[in-house]
């Protein structure tokens, strides 16, 4: 389980996110402030891959060391997450989310937070392991439909 203070930090963080998007979306509009959010995640993602490569050195980024990485990138904020592995992939199962509690604290309503959720997951995770390994194939199957559900996401090498 992540950590307490991670979780809490994270939550404020993202709620006060929450609010800023509802505030950028009522200004700009939905598609807009979303086309936004994507870029901010995709230049986030693209700086997070850079800098693990450069802690980390030209390894092979394999389900291993794929693991292990998501695992700290859950861990820092709180993420509550189970890993099943296989040979070729990781599947998250992540229960409690920061971003899912703290955009709702922030005022996001439950279709917008999905939409944040949807388009800014893929857009950091994605670029961050493709920087690592070009051939990762990156999926969000399943967003939760009620708080006490979990969201799915998965991680295959092909």
């Amino acid at each position: 389980m992540g950590g307490e203070v991670e979780y809490s930090t994270a939550t404020k963080v993202y709620a006060l996110y929450g609010a800023l998007f509802n505030e950028i979306a009522k200004e700009l509009g939905e598609v807009k402030a979303l086309a936004l959010h994507n870029d901010a995640h995709e230049y986030i993602g693209l700086k997070t891959g850079k800098q693990i490569r450069e802690q980390m050195g030209d390894i092979d980024y394999d389900i291993e060391t794929l693991t292990k990485i998501l695992q700290r990138g859950n861990q820092s904020i709180g993420i509550d997450c189970q890993m099943v592995k296989s040979a070729d992939s990781i599947l998250l199962r992540n229960l409690r989310c920061p971003m899912y509690d703290g955009y709702r604290l922030g005022g996001l309503e439950d279709r917008m937070a999905e939409m944040l959720c949807q388009v800014g997951a893929p857009a950091k995770l994605w670029t961050t392991l493709k920087q690592l390994n070009s051939d990762i194939i990156y999926s969000l199957n399943h967003y939760r439909d009620v708080p006490d559900e979990r969201c799915e996401e998965e991680v295959k090498l092909p």
